[in-house]
């Protein structure tokens, strides 16, 4: 057995390695809430402030009264990412070393990789493994498990065997296989909120250690080719 294939057999039998990849970029659980508010809990002393002649002072010191506010500067990249209030199906996939859920509604179907006529572009990236023409139009063909592998795991290509399409984009997503769908409870995933960096990564489902996929945030990622 070669040393990438026992790093594989080696991560799926240690479920605190998709942990230990992920867990810094996933959401703080939520603090539980009191029972009752703190100021039932223990009244707080009244303390009398002293009246401050506002206006006065401020002629005085010549700054103006309404003064504009001005916003805190943004995070360049940062934005927030919505959550589903509701249970979702999803699609089992294979990926590399890892066990990925892409939900069903942001998917245009799945196929044999065998079943599609690629053609091969010169001067890719092995990850890019060509065109196809489709049912769902010419599409360009990506490894996924090259995009989803922990850096600290050995890409293995030629291991895709499944295609997963994705509703309105040039891309569709080569894997190792599809294991059948299955639903989701928002309750049993860490989510992350702001992305800056994996933005295709919404979250981690815990107790079944796979990830939750955003298909748009990975589409607008290999767009930008800028994944890595």
């Amino acid at each position: 057995m070669n040393p990438s294939k026992a790093d594989n057999l080696a991560l799926k039998a240690e479920p605190e390695a998709l942990d230990d990849y992920f867990g810094s970029l996933l959401d703080d659980p939520a603090p539980a809430r009191p029972l009752l508010r703190p100021d039932i809990l223990e009244p707080r002393s009244v303390v009398a402030e002293p009246v401050v002649e506002v206006e006065t002072t401020m002629r005085e010191v010549g700054v103006a009264a309404e003064a504009p506010v001005v916003p805190p500067p943004t995070v360049p990249g940062e934005r927030e990412y919505a959550r589903p209030e509701q249970s979702f199906s999803a699609l089992v996939i294979e990926a590399g070393n890892l066990t990925l859920l892409a939900p069903l509604h942001a998917l245009g179907g799945v196929a044999p990789l065998d079943s599609l006529e690629v053609r091969p572009t010169p001067n890719h990236s092995v990850w890019y493994l060509g065109l196809a023409d489709t049912k769902q139009g010419r599409v360009q063909l990506i490894d996924l498990a090259a995009v989803v592998t922990p850096e600290d795991r050995e890409y293995e290509a030629d291991t895709a065997r499944q295609v997963v399409f994705v509703a309105g984009s040039r891309f569709a997503l080569a894997c190792r296989a599809v294991h059948g769908t299955r639903v989701i409870q928002p309750d049993s995933l860490r989510w992350r909120s702001h992305r800056r960096r994996l933005p295709w990564l919404a979250g981690v489902e815990r107790e079944k250690m796979a990830t939750l996929l955003d298909l748009e945030a990975l589409d607008r990622t290999l767009d930008e080719g800028a994944w890595e």
